[in-house]
């Protein structure tokens, strides 16, 4: 079980400029943020699927699929994911409507660091604002906070991935209820999900290596055999 009092915001960016991503993660890197760099959006589900980030900064001209095209896929798919959008295309036009496809912000490339980390630390102050109110649910010595979806045991924030927050957040607001492989495949890809994937049971064992102290004897999410999974939250 992995865990860190402290955790440091993590920010994705996307963007085919090298020498621009190096300079962004050096100074996002001074400023306590742990940073993740990808050069296309191809990347972006891939990458999602393994690790949970806290915020996206996405270019608008990328190769391949625009920015506005991920943008949209990220709010189907990830849509807690709050998303800065970071262009040269800086009309008016521009960035009414990349705010209108829902970014949280749009800043014009070159932008002075100051601003774009002004920007960053408004964002994730609003995000405290909204998530004063979450509600939580406590399982043993774990509190998942289901709006943040963010996950602590006796305090300390256990780190989990995209997929695995989302699998829990599925679980938390379906508690004693039996869901199958498709209905979790489907929450969690919508209509691009595959019947005959079976990766699900991998991100529920990586999971049960989270919550559970004997993974093979689950406590809280158990198997349903024939059927699917089923998450209590006690004996």
């Amino acid at each position: 079980m992995t865990m860190n009092d402290n955790p440091l915001k993590k920010i994705l960016i996307i963007d085919d400029d090298p020498v621009l991503q190096s300079f962004l993660q050096d100074f996002l890197s001074q400023n306590d943020f742990e940073i993740f760099s990808l050069l296309e959006g191809e990347e972006i589900e891939g990458f999602l699927e393994k690790e949970t980030v806290d915020l996206i900064l996405l270019d608008v001209l990328l190769p391949g699929e625009n920015g506005y095209h991920w943008l949209e896929w990220l709010n189907d798919n990830y849509d807690d994911i709050p998303v800065l959008m970071l262009s040269v295309k800086g009309e008016c036009d521009d960035r009414v409507y990349g705010l209108e496809m829902g970014a949280r912000d749009y800043l014009v490339k070159p932008a002075d660091p100051r601003e774009l980390l002004a920007r960053i630390n408004n964002l994730f102050r609003c995000d405290s604002a909204i998530n004063k109110n979450d509600t939580a649910v406590t399982f043993g010595e774990f509190v998942f906070e289901i709006e943040r979806s963010s996950l602590s045991c006796e305090g300390e924030n256990i780190r989990l991935t995209t997929t695995e927050a989302q699998l829990l957040n599925i679980f938390c607001r379906n508690i004693n209820k039996t869901l199958s492989r498709d209905e979790l495949t489907l929450s969690l890809r919508g209509n691009q999900h595959n019947p005959y994937d079976r990766s699900i049971d991998v991100h529920i064992n990586r999971l049960r290596n989270k919550i559970e102290d004997l993974p093979a004897e689950p406590r809280y999410l158990l198997t349903t055999w024939g059927k699917g999974y089923r998450f209590v939250t006690g004996d």
